[in-house]
């Protein structure tokens, strides 16, 4: 496809942008944030935080994300995204539609309460915002 021009992808900003993705995320569901909001309305026992594999979690967690940051970093000069705040707002548009509409999709039939369904759909539209905005600022 000639729109894919993996030699206008600045790596760089990539790696940026995914870090700051990262952190924003770890941040979003650690303690002081959304964390215990988002485990309780999941119903995830301290059991089930013993039984889980975090090196699982967070390696698919990482390997998605940096998927997703590649992505934008793609698209981004193929449609003329250019500058901070379109990239922030491409970013965040990408989000809530692939994203959130994967989450709306995929947890209304696992039964997931909505609010779970919220607090992920706004983490992935504001985490590739922010990686988007990065892209778009440094890019």
């Amino acid at each position: 496809m000639a729109w894919i021009d993996f030699g206008a992808v600045t790596w760089w900003a990539v790696a940026v942008a995914f870090f700051v993705s990262f952190v924003f995320g770890w941040f979003w569901y650690s303690p002081q944030g959304f964390f215990p909001l988002w485990r309780r309305l999941d119903k995830i026992s301290d059991e089930d935080m013993k039984d889980a594999n975090m090196g699982i979690a967070f390696g698919g967690t990482a390997v998605g994300n940096l998927l997703g940051v590649v992505l934008v970093a793609l698209l981004m000069p193929a449609l003329g995204v250019e500058g901070w705040l379109a990239g922030l707002a491409f970013g965040a548009l990408l989000g809530l539609i692939f994203r959130g509409g994967a989450h709306a999709i995929h947890n209304g039939f696992a039964g997931r309460h909505p609010g779970v369904t919220l607090i992920d759909l706004a983490h992935d539209t504001i985490g590739l915002a922010l990686a988007a905005a990065v892209l778009g600022a440094i890019g």
